[in-house]
């Protein structure tokens, strides 16, 4: 098939909204269906015990690796021009920005991602904090926090050849392909010991749905010389562009992002109606609006110094054993449990 001709005839804009509303719809469905939360995970780790909420995000990660590692091969999967990838990799970024990042998730009661789960539940709290959370995210990409950003990532920045882990650590594609079957065959064995159905089966599809999308977008990348980059779901840039399309006439607004968003919230929806557990819940003393301003700006800003979220680095990234990712989702985890253990 002359697959340079059919993207032609699509178009690149049609073809990136299209693959971003597959991709956003898998992982609403997945993410819903199984609950699937880093900050249950850190709550988890803090108080020394594992619950099926832990088992459930882990087995997305392997799944995710697994499935990544087996897609990305041969000339239709090279990643190589991956942003990611090629970007000059910042450590003090992921570090900084993680550590804010997983301060917020706590804060909010969820990542990005999952504040968009909430809010398709009638979450009124999550559509606060999903604002608050574009909006630091667009400040810090490209208005007045760009000099902050740029200052922070420059603190501690790696070469372009040690980019991924497998450039400076002696492990193969095989290793991670090991080490990603053990977690997720741990993790499913433990899901499965607890009847947990529907955390195996929503954390496999959120697995799938990375995996899915590093492939979707390498095949046409390949295809089109590069008129779309590699690249897998996250929130932070989606976010960020969408705001500005939605505000600005001149900024497009079909791209793949703003079809992730879309179809992420309308897969948490179609869960929501089969369950049909819909409500409404605002914010009360207990939880004040302020407290939700404050966590969706620390998770906009630190996305963006860490170069991604909880899922863009923390499944995305770490699927392609992207040092930043990696240490990003490490110092996530640690900002949570910092949260945890100090935040009320």
């Amino acid at each position: 098939m002359d697959y340079e001709q059919l993207i032609t005839d699509i178009g690149i804009q049609p073809l990136q909204l299209f693959l971003g509303l597959v991709m956003g719809l898998a992982f609403g469905l997945g993410a819903t269906i199984s609950n699937f939360c880093l900050r249950k995970l850190v709550l988890d780790v803090s108080l020394k015990k594992f619950s099926s909420a832990s088992y459930t995000w882990l087995c997305g990660l392997g799944v995710a690796i697994v499935c990544t590692q087996l897609l990305l091969q041969g000339d239709a999967g090279d990643i190589s021009e991956a942003q990611v990838i090629t970007a000059e990799a910042s450590l003090s970024g992921p570090i900084i920005g993680g550590l804010m990042f997983g301060f917020g998730m706590m804060l909010s009661r969820g990542c990005a991602s999952r504040q968009i789960i909430q809010l398709a539940s009638g979450n009124l709290r999550s559509l606060l904090t999903l604002v608050a959370f574009a909006l630091s995210a667009q400040l810090t990409y490209g208005g007045q926090l760009v000099t902050f950003r740029e200052n922070v990532q420059d603190l501690w920045r790696l070469n372009q050849p040690a980019s991924q882990l497998h450039e400076w650590l002696p492990l193969s594609q095989s290793h991670y392909l090991l080490i990603g079957a053990i977690i997720a065959a741990i993790c499913a064995v433990a899901l499965i010991r607890r009847r947990a159905w529907a955390q195996l089966l929503g954390a496999t599809i959120v697995g799938l749905a990375v995996a899915l999308g590093w492939y979707a977008t390498s095949f046409f990348a390949y295809h089109s010389f590069n008129a779309m980059l590699p690249q897998s779901i996250t929130f932070s840039a989606p976010a960020a562009q969408s705001l500005i399309s939605v505000i600005s006439l001149d900024a497009p607004f079909i791209r793949l992002g703003t079809g992730l968003l879309i179809g992420c919230l309308v897969g948490a929806v179609m869960v929501t109606l089969v369950r049909q557990d819909f409500n409404l819940r605002s914010f009360t003393p207990e939880f004040p609006m302020g407290r939700y301003v404050f966590a969706g700006t620390l998770m906009g800003v630190g996305s963006v110094l860490a170069s991604g979220c909880s899922i863009g680095a923390g499944l995305s990234g770490t699927a392609v054993m992207a040092t930043s990712s990696v240490v990003a989702l490490t110092f996530i985890i640690l900002g949570g449990l910092i949260s945890a253990r100090y935040s009320s």
